[in-house]
């Protein structure tokens, strides 16, 4: 069976820069940052600069959340693209209602 493409330039573009290769650049970007998410209920809140929305954005990890923040661009993530990210990407912490770092156990 032939790969299904859902827009003409879809197959370009994945060929072009393949998931794999999103994802570690977001993974780049995050540890960089040092960022840290904020649990939030069922979801994680992330705060992110412009290449790191479009990489989110691209890799099609959580919603972007509107504000009238002009540098900085927020993203919802579920919790488990939250944990993911933090569990086994390692390129992000998760803090709690008290701001504290969560560990694995506590998450």
């Amino acid at each position: 069976m032939v790969a299904r493409w859902k827009g003409k330039t879809a197959e370009a573009q994945a060929l072009a820069e393949p998931m794999s290769t999103l994802v570690s650049r977001l993974q780049s970007s995050l540890i960089e940052s040092s960022s840290q998410g904020i649990l939030s209920g069922s979801s994680v809140l992330l705060a992110a600069h412009e290449e790191q929305t479009e990489l989110f954005n691209h890799a099609c990890f959580g919603r972007l959340v509107i504000t009238t923040e002009k540098n900085k661009q927020w993203f919802q993530l579920c919790l488990e693209e939250g944990f993911y990210l933090c569990t086994v990407m390692k390129c992000i912490k998760i803090v709690g209602q008290n701001s504290c770092v969560k560990n694995e156990e506590e998450l």
